[in-house]
């Protein structure tokens, strides 16, 4: 699950570059210095985007207390269903006979 750290900032980087590409396209009469800083805008904040999503996990606090718990869960999933799956069976053959 990604923190929300780095869905901020991805949801802002998809609107800064739909803003720039779609919303401030005037090619026609666009110098070649202001579709320059449209690409270095781009890709710096895209690396921004990169940095703050890759820097998330290499914490080892946020890698070791977010996953620790799946097993766990997993076999809290299996168990459930299991026992479940045994009581309906058990209900089913009860009323059968």
């Amino acid at each position: 699950m990604p923190s929300s750290h780095s869905q901020f900032i991805w949801f802002f980087v998809v609107y800064f570059f739909l803003f720039l590409y779609l919303r401030m396209h005037q090619t026609n009469n666009a110098r070649c210095v202001e579709l320059l800083w449209r690409h270095i805008l781009s890709i710096t904040l895209l690396g921004v985007a990169f940095s703050v999503s890759y820097s998330r996990p290499i914490s080892e606090f946020f890698l070791v207390r977010d996953t620790s718990l799946i097993p766990n869960i997993l076999w809290f999933e299996y168990t459930v269903t299991r026992s479940e799956a045994r009581n309906r069976q058990r209900k089913l053959g009860t009323k059968l006979q």
